[in-house]
């Protein structure tokens, strides 16, 4: 004989809740086709179609206000304008060239330089500009850049020990 557990009376229940939930599923996937059927038809009966409106975002000049006041101050104010103007000079950047190499020809020169901001090479003709500075002589081993009344000199650097 077999002993009575506790298992033993809930197998029949279990069963019969997934009969239950299987009759349920079978009932509204019906359901489902039936209304998938009333919608796809040329006359749609108790259904009012969607209609696609196109969206159009609103230009910057719509949120100008929003633009216009700081987010980091309390009463979202622009500050007060100074009632003294000082004419701010803008400082030029320095020149950040390396001299790699000069090449010249009887019909041009040019300089082969490194720009150590970015690591890129440029080649440079005499009158050309890079960052405002004018290259303005090259020789053998120096290329002269003028800017306004600034001039420098950026020599190339051999290794001596190699020869």
């Amino acid at each position: 004989m077999n002993k009575l557990a506790i298992g033993n009376y809930l197998t029949p229940y279990l069963l019969a809740a997934c009969a239950l939930l299987l009759i349920v599923l079978a009932v509204q996937s019906g359901n489902l086709v039936s209304a998938h059927d009333i919608a796809g038809g040329d006359e749609q009966v108790g259904i009012n179609p969607i209609e696609k409106v196109s969206f159009n975002a609103p230009g910057i000049a719509t949120f100008s206000e929003i633009t216009e006041r700081p987010l980091f101050r309390q009463d979202r104010q622009p500050p007060a304008e100074s009632k003294t103007t000082t004419v701010a000079t803008r400082k030029l950047s320095p020149l950040k060239l390396q001299l790699e190499g000069v090449a010249i020809t009887p019909e041009s020169s040019v300089a082969l330089l490194r720009d150590l901001s970015n690591n890129k090479m440029l080649h440079l003709a005499k009158g050309m500009k890079h960052q405002g500075w004018e290259l303005t002589a090259i020789t053998n081993n120096v290329a002269t850049f003028k800017r306004g009344e600034e001039s420098q000199e950026i020599t190339l650097k051999t290794d001596k020990s190699k020869r």
